[in-house]
């Protein structure tokens, strides 16, 4: 698997509010946004295979 980097730009709030997940979750910032990436594809397919719409505010 070839990684790639993605440069990602948001809000100091937000990013304090993944730092402090991450911390408590014992992972990598990078390793926390990742499975949030995962999770939200398998949501999406999984969605789109059901026939629905997804809303990324849900």
């Amino acid at each position: 698997m070839n990684n790639v980097i993605i440069t990602l730009r948001t809000s100091e709030e937000i990013k304090k509010e993944l730092d402090k997940i991450a911390l408590d979750e014992n992972r990598s910032l990078n390793n926390l946004i990742v499975t949030i990436l995962m999770k939200y594809l398998e949501k999406n397919k999984e969605v789109k295979n059901n026939g629905e719409n997804i809303n990324p505010n849900n």
